[in-house]
């Protein structure tokens, strides 16, 4: 009885119990989201609330839509301009349709059984960094089965990293001298409580962490290196920049280090952090304003990449995940190459600035 009520008042066009018929809706839908006058946008060709979208052939409206709709924002709360739509779809998801629409491809194209709301909420889990029982209530789903799908499909995106984030010498030119900026990020995680030590401590942070190595292409708009985990206090970026301290001989020194991955007669850039390298270059006296202002542009560029990566509340607030030491390092590297993946296919469409 109190259903039809509702229809038949429904049906009467009233409201809010304020005012009747098309004039007291139209109002409704112009101050749903604060702004009058939204304009009504065509429905894109699977917009199907009952059914699960074919990522396939799904157009980048079609992943706007239905991602906003995922997380609470029904067609018509989506009669507003097409800027504030994209800019709710990256607050939650991180990166913007059109790159979401080409991960999510790869990802079907190479793990058949991946379904989108399932990829989406891994998105939003990277993104935001919800405990699970926020994410249940948002999500529909038990928090068991949540903690295992995000974690699944976080791996499947990392998978990428090894054919996406390599150093390649022919990506670049015989007459390139610098080839590119390195440098260390430290990102904070809970103390290892298994395993506890002064060598976890960040300085920067005042607490526990892990420490990565990033480089990028200097003349070109990717990530070509990342290495890590490596505990936060116990390794200075020249060090592992090196593969060793100085008091160790270079043949005794990790090879794997991006040191020994730079051929003869190359340089890589970097703050002063990296003094005393012989294949990297920083600011110092007697160089040039042309070649000072080379160097701080550069290494500018670095930080900014390293700021797109930290705009993943994963690698910005403190990591959480891991019942073990190995487990959390394991975990922490999926989350930190998983963000690497993302911001390399949103690089492609929007780059770095050029130095």
């Amino acid at each position: 009885m109190l259903r039809a009520n509702l229809c038949a008042s429904a049906s009467r066009g009233r409201v809010g119990g304020r005012g009747h018929g098309h004039a007291a809706t139209r109002a409704s839908r112009q101050h749903v989201d604060g702004r009058v006058g939204a304009r009504l946008s065509q429905p894109p060709s699977t917009r199907n609330s009952r059914q699960q979208p074919n990522i396939e052939e799904m157009s980048v409206d079609d992943v706007l839509f239905h991602g906003l709709r995922l997380v609470g924002f029904g067609g018509e709360r989506q009669n507003v301009r097409r800027t504030l739509n994209i800019a709710r779809f990256t607050s939650h998801y991180g990166p913007e349709p059109d790159t979401t629409r080409d991960i999510l491809r790869d990802l079907k194209r190479d793990f058949p059984t991946i379904i989108f709301k399932d990829a989406m909420m891994t998105f939003n889990w990277a993104k935001r960094y919800d405990v699970e029982h926020v994410l249940a209530g948002r999500w529909g789903y038990g928090e068991d089965y949540i903690r295992d799908k995000v974690k699944e499909i976080a791996r499947c995106i990392q998978s990428y990293k090894p054919r996406l984030i390599v150093l390649d010498p022919t990506l670049f030119h015989e007459d390139e001298r610098d080839w590119i900026t390195v440098d260390g990020v430290n990102f904070i995680t809970e103390e290892f409580r298994q395993n506890p030590s002064p060598d976890y401590y960040d300085p920067k942070s005042n607490s526990c962490g892990l420490k990565y190595e990033f480089a990028l292409a200097i003349r070109h708009p990717f990530c070509v290196w990342i290495r890590g985990p490596l505990e936060a206090g116990k390794f200075h970026d020249k060090t592992v920049y090196c593969g060793g301290t100085e008091d160790v001989p270079k043949d005794k020194r990790n090879q794997e280090a991006l040191y020994f991955q730079l051929p003869e007669g190359k340089y890589a850039l970097g703050d002063s952090a990296y003094k005393g390298i012989d294949n990297v270059t920083i600011k110092r006296e007697g160089q040039t304003k042309e070649v000072k202002y080379f160097i701080d542009r550069a290494l500018n560029r670095q930080e900014t990449y390293h700021g797109r990566l930290e705009k993943f509340d994963i690698l910005k607030q403190r990591f959480r995940h891991g019942n073990s030491t190995e487990n959390k390092k394991s975990l922490h590297q999926t989350a930190v190459e998983m963000v690497a993946v993302i911001v390399h296919y949103d690089l492609k469409r929007r780059p770095l600035f050029e130095v």
